[in-house]
């Protein structure tokens, strides 16, 4: 549901490709980009059921290797840090140990 909600929110201005969420980072007027006032869509690839099926995908083809590379000692685990910055800073901290 959570990637859902962040996929589905995210909006593209179609006439100069600024991005929005429209509940992270919404555009002062609904539907209008801020910078060029074109109007703001969905991204094919960013509807629900597009979301559903990459989702599906990744279960399928991708989960598999976490389980592989946590055998082997190679994956590491990111919590959700809140925040873009705060999870940059995480990453570094991981980096640097």
């Amino acid at each position: 549901d959570k990637i859902i909600q962040r996929m589905g929110g995210r909006r593209v201005c179609s006439a100069c490709g600024a991005s929005y969420h429209v509940d992270f980072k919404p555009s002062a007027k609904p539907g209008v980009c801020d910078r060029c006032g074109g109007s703001l869509i969905v991204r094919k690839d960013d509807e629900p059921a597009t979301v559903l099926d990459r989702l599906k995908a990744y279960h399928e083809q991708t989960e598999p290797l976490v389980e592989f590379y946590r055998q082997r000692g190679k994956l590491v685990e990111v919590p959700d840090q809140g925040s873009i910055e705060a999870t940059t800073a995480f990453l570094l901290k991981l980096l640097e140990a």
